[in-house]
């Protein structure tokens, strides 16, 4: 009888522990928001092209500024279109007396409705547009402004032949923002 009393005391000591450490344990978790990966690839990939198309241009004595806008126009603006959404990018491009800045946004072209068999279905027609300008240093001090979902940029104009970009994607209520 002793033996089994002995192990009831344990059993009971067993569940009152558990009970509480359950019961005093603090749970903690933290939720973290991915960063928007695929414009850290297309940064990456902007530095690599940008700087190689630059090297080419000078090394083939091309006009670069024809290269950069045949680059901004054809080659990379409809595979970046493709690979994001709700994102902007603004590329700077030339030297110092003949700069450029080309904005590619999406913009709202209308909406397509269909009914079928009673119901509605919506689509929502998005273009592509880019905005193009030219970037003059109006006070001469070398840096040149360039503002993008609100927040201002600062490039420092050299005089050699420049090629910067600015990636800018609004996600889940954040902002991520990708340069050179």
């Amino acid at each position: 009888m002793k033996n089994k009393r002995g192990q009831f005391y344990i059993l009971a000591a067993l569940i009152i522990v558990l009970t509480v450490s359950g019961i005093a344990s603090i749970g903690t978790y933290a939720i973290t928001k991915p960063e928007a990966r695929k414009i850290q690839d297309i940064s990456s990939e902007l530095n690599e092209e940008g700087s190689r198309i630059v090297d080419y241009g000078i090394y083939n004595s091309e006009i670069l500024i024809d290269l950069l806008d045949n680059f901004a126009d054809t080659e990379y603006a409809p595979y970046f279109l493709k690979k994001t959404e709700n994102t902007d990018i603004v590329f700077i491009y030339g030297n110092k007396a003949n700069l450029q800045a080309v904005t590619y946004n999406e913009a709202s072209t209308g909406t397509i409705s269909a009914t079928i068999g009673g119901g509605t279905a919506n689509w929502e027609m998005v273009e592509p547009f880019a905005e193009r300008t030219s970037v003059i240093d109006t006070d001469g001090d070398n840096i040149i402004t360039i503002e993008l979902l609100g927040k201002t940029f600062e490039f420092e104009l050299k005089d050699n032949e420049m090629f910067y970009f600015i990636i800018a994607q609004e996600k889940d209520g954040e902002t991520y923002i990708e340069r050179n």
